[in-house]
């Protein structure tokens, strides 16, 4: 037997396989809970293929499954039930060693481990050709393939069983219980995270982990200095390790605005070189600061795949990871669809794959966005829902949806709002929609809390 052969072999386990179908047509429990959770290729051989194909059908039909209604299952399935008459399926059923209901899930359980196993093994083949085709794009590409592949296997382990409501009733009270005496003592963390801003705070409560949260902004109205004081303050403040993918900005230039933010020293100093003494102090200070702050910068080109590894190096540093920020999404690149997929689609894509990363890495991704150029055509520029650049799957992917304007950016001296940020959280599914607003400080790259006093009446004021 060679040595191929006798791998393939060990990879298949037919008396198991014997014995979850032989259960499951024995014990109507087992049949009703379990079935749901097996697919056709758990089963090597084509005729159990075929006998459980039988069974699901009549499962599905509502009607009982045993040696009578089996054999009427199976011949409903015509030319695909090839190999099992009724003399096989006698025969099947006499020699059957029916397990005892106790180890039916451990039966189970080893016949999906065998067939993730399986499932891994032809990924690496496809895998390894995939690496030797010079010809089908580029070495990214053909690791974003190789991850696809390896993320669809799964052991069917996962639990998919219903539970009543009253548990996640229950587990829900707890929390609020916990969280209530944890501030009373004032011990309380933020479990997700919040963003430093204390009106937008009151509105978003915190960001969870899971969720997606668009900045949006046309063009020089500060996204990027806002998108970094978040992340400035997760990373400092709450402790929480970040990553910060830059598409636009290289990380001397990322990095410049921190410290311009944090210590207190103009950009354009920054920039000129000419400071003077206290612009040293506070470089050193912000320096010394960012030095002790997980902040994981990249720039340049990138794609979901590339996010997902730089997560997951981020976690290998750190331990964990709070928060995800990309800058900006549109120029996420998509180099494995096809060259027809138009711009809605691309960005769809984009989109579900930032939902799908705050899922898998279990902490938010915050992501900036343009605004199309409709915005300009209006008399009144506030954005809107309409205003999102090329995909209606960003509004609907989003957990939280922040639009940025600036009204003296449009109106300048005439403005209501000289030296302040509109920031409107047009969708915010645990919190609070309406308009706050920040100090601008541009000069710095950052924005600041307008004064408690103020605030109020700047959130009730009639829009310019």
């Amino acid at each position: 037997m060679s040595v191929e052969k006798l791998l393939d072999d060990r990879l298949k386990n037919h008396q198991y396989e014997i014995a979850v179908l032989a259960t499951l047509m024995t014990y109507t429990n087992a049949c009703n809970e379990y079935i749901g959770q097996i697919t056709p290729d758990l089963f090597t051989i084509h005729t159990h293929q075929v006998i459980y194909n039988g069974m699901r059908k009549l499962h599905d039909e509502g009607i009982a499954v045993d040696g009578v209604t089996l054999l009427g299952g199976i011949q409903s399935l015509g030319e695909s039930a090839r190999g099992v008459n009724e003399k096989y399926l006698m025969d099947f059923l006499a020699n059957s060693p029916v397990s005892k209901l106790s180890h039916f899930p451990d039966y189970l359980k080893h016949l999906q481990d065998l067939k993730a196993r399986r499932d891994l093994r032809d990924a690496a083949d496809k895998t390894k050709a995939l690496a030797n085709d010079l010809s089908n794009g580029s070495a990214d590409d053909a690791i974003a393939k190789a991850t696809g592949l390896l993320n669809d296997i799964g052991t069917g382990h996962e639990s998919d069983s219903v539970e009543h409501i009253a548990y996640a009733a229950l587990s829900v009270f707890e929390e609020v219980a916990r969280v209530q005496d944890e501030k009373l003592k004032g011990t309380y963390r933020v479990r997700g995270v919040n963003t430093g801003f204390i009106g937008l705070d009151s509105k978003l409560n915190e960001v969870m982990p899971g969720d997606l949260v668009l900045i949006a902004a046309r063009p020089s109205m500060g996204k990027t200095a806002f998108a970094q004081n978040i992340a400035a303050h997760i990373s400092t403040n709450l402790t929480k390790p970040v990553l910060f993918e830059s598409c636009e900005m290289k990380k001397a230039k990322i990095a410049r605005r921190f410290i311009s933010a944090i210590g207190d020293v103009k950009l354009s100093k920054l920039q000129s070189a000419e400071l003077e003494g206290e612009d040293w102090t506070g470089i050193t200070q912000a320096t010394q600061i960012l030095e002790k702050s997980p902040i994981e910068l990249h720039d340049g080109d990138v794609t979901l795949h590339d996010i997902r590894r730089h997560a997951r190096q981020t976690i290998k540093v750190h331990g964990s990871i709070g928060a995800i920020f990309v800058d900006y999404l549109q120029l996420i690149k998509t180099p494995y669809l096809p060259i027809s997929t138009s711009e809605n689609e691309r960005l769809t894509h984009v989109s579900n794959g930032l939902k799908a990363i705050a899922m898998e890495f279990d902490c938010p991704v915050f992501a900036l966005s343009q605004l199309s150029r409709d915005v300009e055509k209006r008399p009144n520029k506030r954005p809107v829902m309409s205003d999102l650049r090329g995909s209606g799957a960003l509004e609907q992917d989003a957990d939280v949806i922040l639009f940025l304007y600036r009204d003296e950016y449009y109106n300048q001296d005439k403005s209501k709002f000289l030296g302040l940020l509109e920031v409107n959280a047009a969708k915010c599914r645990d919190g609070a929609i309406g308009r706050t607003f920040l100090c601008s400080e541009l000069e710095y790259s950052r924005f600041s809390n307008v004064a408690s006093h103020q605030l109020e009446s700047l959130e009730r004021s009639e829009a310019a």
